[in-house]
């Protein structure tokens, strides 16, 4: 897996597929993360990827 500080600009469908779960699994983990706002946006910053990596436990 990539390290944490060279994120870029990811898709909720890229970013399940990287981390080998599916959309829905994403998008439920993604409700209990604390300051996550997505809604129906699908490009997710940076930003937005690290709290996910970060909530997922990936890269520690």
């Amino acid at each position: 897996m990539q390290e944490i500080r060279y994120l870029q600009f990811m898709s909720k469908n890229e970013l399940a597929k990287k981390m080998n779960i599916s959309r829905e699994t994403l998008r439920i983990k993604m409700k209990n993360i604390k300051g996550l706002q997505t809604g129906k946006r699908q490009l997710l910053y940076p930003y937005e990827v690290r709290m996910i990596f970060e909530a997922f436990g990936v890269g520690n």
